[in-house]
């Protein structure tokens, strides 16, 4: 995320002294600091400045305390260098803080979205960015111990072998004394080589584990003394830190690292005959297993929040839809709809079953039979491909759009309710309860943690979007199955079926009972009617939105018509 914290040269006054005496020659030490002046004031100056009608409303603290906050929230700027005047707004577009005179600059003279800053970091200490950096340095700290005591833990069980040959030694005889101390020798210097390295690890995992601390009360201190804007302005920078650290962490799980340093030893069977016999005092074996240690992960895909949170604050309240094409589908039982990378359209039918496709002028060019029955959904892959599944089959069908043919089948084990693909995985929710993973790739399955049976999904930046079965609720969630937020008011949405996601979190969502369009702020906190009867004509089943194109495709349950809207957030 680019903000407006640029420059980090340094304080440009003192926290000893009074900023406004400093200025008149007179030397008194600062009692406070005042955040939106960026300036130490003292018991006198301090009085004034809270009467003054300028500076009546902002925000000081005890000098002491703001002193306890991190560089790299002091070092942060407040005015605008340029043009040396307060920041005031926030340009989305340029996803920078600007003052006055910045919006019509060159630079911003034809930016649409900027909106006034107080308004982009109101509640950011209590925002999903925020909360998620607090929880994951817990969890972070919490694997730091787990993997610092699976090493210990390792380098014992190592160090324990060395006991156990001096307790074998001891009931052999005296003539072995030679032998013995030959095959020590040899394993402790295996010991040695082995730990060395594991001790070396823990030495810079010990490092990291005192920086997570520090980050820790540096967190704790930004919640208690740190203003709303400094927080928010001061979030890259630990979000930079927690995906260093947390790359580094993985890193060391994918590497060799973590993998299990094991060394056994084997007796050999004439020791009891050694006063006859002379051989060696045994062997060892050193393996290097892999590591079954699994993290939790909580910043996938959280490098965004921040910037989705701060433009998705506004832009639901300025989301507006313009009509672009009518369509005439002739299918008259909607099961899905998607828009292709190069802007044509699928929909497809129930029963009977067919993919029709459109042309991005709204024209009919194919119509797709004698493929899978009873099609429930369908998602794109490219250009040239769909998948499609079955309410009553177990399989996911690649249909060729060109040919009209199947050209790959993916085994799903039981039938399925809603699928959607990105990055060349498919997630499917099956019909009893269960939501996988499939790779296109190598088919292989990997299960995702959720306690919603979804009716229809979509993704964004792996975070879940559900309409959950056989209820009027919209879910938002992640994969490891913590939910993030619930939607219900069925004032205002019934029978959920089609749900899309745009690019800065909001959830749009097609309501059959309620013949409505809505759409769901990022955080689930806000809503607003995009589309009602009246603008379909009908009841939405299907939608799809294309981030590229900033498209918006509705189709009908049962009236065969199919509506093209541009979105617009300004």
């Amino acid at each position: 995320m680019v903000v407006c914290l640029i420059s980090f040269k340094g304080m440009a006054t003192s926290f000893e002294n009074c900023c406004i005496c400093e200025l008149r020659h007179i030397s008194k030490l600062s009692v406070v600091w005042c955040s939106d002046c960026n300036e130490g004031l003292c018991q006198e100056c301090r009085e004034h400045h809270s009467f003054s009608k300028a500076s009546r409303n902002h925000t000081v603290f005890p000098i002491g305390k703001y002193e306890t906050l991190p560089a790299f929230i002091e070092n942060i700027k407040l005015h605008c260098d340029e043009h040396d005047e307060k920041y005031l707004l926030f340009c989305k577009e340029h996803n920078e803080c600007a003052c006055r005179k910045c919006v019509i600059s060159e630079k911003h003279r034809k930016c649409k979205e900027i909106s006034p800053l107080a308004d982009v970091v109101k509640n950011v200490k209590t925002s999903v960015a925020f909360t998620e950096i607090v929880s994951s340095l817990q969890e972070m700290k919490g694997n730091v111990a787990l993997i610092l005591e699976d090493r210990r833990m390792n380098m014992y069980s190592i160090e324990r072998i060395e006991s156990e040959i001096s307790v074998t030694r001891q009931q052999i005889n005296h003539h072995l004394d030679k032998l013995q101390d030959h095959f020590v020798a040899e394993l402790t210097k295996a010991v040695e080589n082995s730990t060395k390295e594991i001790q070396s690890f823990i030495m810079a995992l010990t490092t990291n584990q005192r920086d997570i601390e520090e980050w820790i009360q540096d967190v704790e201190s930004i919640k208690k003394h740190a203003t709303d804007m400094q927080t928010f302005l001061g979030i890259t920078n630990l979000e930079t830190k927690l995906n260093k650290t947390s790359n580094d962490l993985q890193s060391w799980i994918d590497g060799n690292h973590l993998s299990q340093t094991v060394v056994s030893y084997h007796l050999n069977t004439l020791l009891h005959n050694i006063i006859n016999e002379r051989t060696k005092f045994g062997k060892f074996d050193v393996h290097v297993m892999p590591s079954k240690l699994s993290l939790k992960r909580r910043m996938l895909g959280q490098a965004q929040i921040i910037k989705e949170n701060a433009k998705s604050t506004s832009s639901l309240e300025h989301m507006t839809l313009e009509l672009k094409t009518k369509m005439n589908t002739n299918a008259f039982n909607v099961s899905g709809c998607c828009i292709l990378p190069n802007g044509n359209f699928i929909v497809s039918n129930y029963d009977p079953s067919y993919l029709i496709l459109i042309a991005a002028d709204g024209k009919t060019e194919n119509k797709i039979s004698s493929i899978m029955q009873t099609i429930i959904d369908v998602t794109c892959v490219d250009n040239e491909t769909v998948a499609v599944i079955s309410y009553t089959q177990k399989n996911i069908e690649l249909i060729s759009l060109k040919s009209g043919k199947t050209i790959k089948n993916i085994s799903t084990s039981d039938p399925a309710l809603c699928l959607i693909y990105t990055e060349g995985t498919f997630i499917v929710c099956l019909e009893n309860g269960q939501m996988k993973e499939f790779r296109l790739e190598d088919n292989k399955t990997d299960d995702i943690v959720s306690t919603v049976v979804s009716r229809s999904i979509t993704e964004l930046n792996n975070t879940l979007y559900s309409v959950k079965k056989d209820t009027n609720t919209i879910v938002c969630h992640k994969r490891n199955g913590d939910i993030v937020w619930t939607f219900t008011d069925e004032k205002v949405l019934k029978k959920p079926r089609g749900i899309a996601v745009d690019e800065y979190g909001n959830a749009i969502v097609a309501g059959v009972e309620s013949n409505n369009v809505i759409v769901i702020s990022a955080d689930g906190t806000k809503h607003k009617i995009l589309l009602s009867q009246t603008d379909l004509c009908g009841s939405p089943w299907a939608v799809s939105f294309n981030n590229k194109f900033k498209y918006l495709l509705v189709s009908n349950d049962k009236d065969g018509r199919a509506f093209l809207y541009s979105v617009n957030y300004s």
